[in-house]
């Protein structure tokens, strides 16, 4: 079976990438705006072409998974409930632009669960529209031993196919993590996120000291990279179903 290729849309710092790192699945580019996590990217993920602006990302190189957590504050119930119109969160638009251009095998989208009422026929509507089916659930962290709820979205996309088998379902058994991959964990989250020091109520506050504020700030909407890690062994799973069969 040929080895799948990933690319990261609103990469944030790189929860998606290093979870397709423990898949070993290569990241051949990234895509995001704010240059502090751009840096913590090019550190992390050196090998990785790096976008700043997808409304500007024209034909990036072809890759078999396209992920994405495009905006959530105009979808998210903290925020104030415009849904995917809005300014932030219809970014999804240009998201949408570039897998239709790239026709990736499998898209991977994460979003606040708010999405399935502010929106989601729209992101559904948007994929068939290119020829794509989809399937989605909502995880949360808990679901995966971590001490806070952070619960999120997760829909995967791929092109339609008669015989097409549920992703999803492919892998209910999860791999435990091994300790290098809980070493490059610890890169990308607090200490007290990692041991169970804090929980999701209080992870945004800052403790004082201004360094692990900007640690926080920047984890504020990351996603848990093993629920990511999941859903790419998931994939593979089904991709081997289906190039075998």
């Amino acid at each position: 079976m040929e080895n799948l290729t990933h690319g990261s849309l609103f990469s944030g710092i790189g929860g998606f990438e290093i979870a397709a790192e423990w898949s070993d699945i290569p990241t051949l580019w990234n895509c995001e705006i704010e240059p502090f996590n751009q840096k913590i990217l090019k550190q992390n993920f050196p090998n990785a072409k790096q976008y700043n602006d997808i409304r500007k990302l024209q034909q990036p190189e072809y890759v078999d998974i396209i992920s994405g957590g495009f905006p959530c504050q105009d979808i998210s119930v903290a925020g104030k409930g415009v849904g995917i119109k809005g300014g932030r969160s219809g970014l999804w638009s240009e998201m949408w632009r570039i897998i239709r251009d790239t026709r990736p095998k499998y898209v991977i989208i994460e979003n606040s669960p708010a999405l399935l009422i502010r929106g989601f026929e729209r992101v559904l509507c948007d994929l068939s529209e290119i020829g794509y089916d989809a399937e989605w659930e909502c995880f949360q962290a808990t679901d995966f031993g971590y001490p806070h709820k952070r619960e999120r979205i997760f829909c995967v996309a791929y092109p339609h196919k008669d015989n097409v088998q549920t992703v999803l379902q492919q892998h209910r058994e999860i791999s435990p993590i091994s300790k290098e991959a809980s070493t490059e964990l610890r890169r990308f989250m607090s200490v007290e996120w990692v041991e169970g020091l804090t929980n999701y109520r209080t992870i945004t506050r800052g403790n004082g000291l201004p360094n692990k504020m900007d640690r926080t700030k920047s984890l504020g909407n990351a996603i848990v990279p093993m629920i990511a890690y999941y859903i790419f062994e998931c994939i593979k799973k089904h991709y081997s179903l289906q190039t075998n069969s």
